[in-house]
């Protein structure tokens, strides 16, 4: 289909189906960038949690210390 045929077509139809065309358009587009998003930020997550587990915290002893009770 040649585009300036289908622009022609989009510029006769009503403005109910042309709301409905943008806002599917904006829907579909919403579902998208929010599946990249959450992906990204699971993977970051991840990459977090994996560096989180490097960590290796010191070790500290502590003495008995005995209290006399009076």
């Amino acid at each position: 289909m040649d585009i300036h045929n289908f622009i022609t077509k989009l510029q006769v139809l009503p403005d109910k189906q042309k709301k409905i065309i943008l806002w599917t358009i904006v829907a579909v587009l919403v579902i998208v960038m929010g599946y990249f998003w959450i992906r990204g930020t699971m993977n970051s997550l991840q990459k977090l949690g994996e560096s989180v587990n490097q960590i290796n915290p010191p070790q500290i002893e502590l003495s008995k210390i005995e209290i006399p009770i009076n």
